[in-house]
């Protein structure tokens, strides 16, 4: 893959981690302060939600991968699941029952947990094949 083709990979892979970011954020935020839902779970389950979503997303649109062999969606749901755990871990101790605030740090936890998934992607999972 070409310098300037990476560059657009990763321009792709942002928009489609920032969609889905910002989609659990406001959905997460807006559960926890409207619905008063429970923060830890309504997390978990929101954020299980999005995984084949995202992935069929980012097999598709940011790799444009038809190549990915049968574990591609195990090995990116176990990465996802250990995203789950770090970032509920976190947004459930720091909930502070104000929108704004509360989608910051939902945006934040769940936006650094995407920067570490796309290099998953593209160096484990994506991965050009070589010949």
């Amino acid at each position: 893959m070409s310098g300037a083709n990476q560059i657009w990979a990763f321009m792709r892979f942002l928009m489609v981690g920032g969609g889905f970011s910002l989609g659990y954020a406001i959905v997460t935020a807006g559960l926890i302060n409207f619905v008063n839902a429970p923060a830890l779970p309504t997390s978990v389950i929101v954020y299980l939600l999005c995984i084949p979503l995202a992935f069929l997303a980012q097999k598709k649109f940011t790799f444009r991968d038809d190549q990915s062999g049968k574990s591609a969606l195990l090995i990116y749901g176990a990465t996802q699941v250990g995203s789950l755990a770090v970032v509920s871990a976190i947004t459930s101790r720091f909930v502070s029952k104000s929108f704004v605030i509360d989608t910051g740090l939902f945006l934040v936890t769940a936006g650094a947990a995407a920067v570490i998934s796309y290099l998953i992607c593209r160096y484990v999972i994506f991965r050009p094949q070589s010949g």
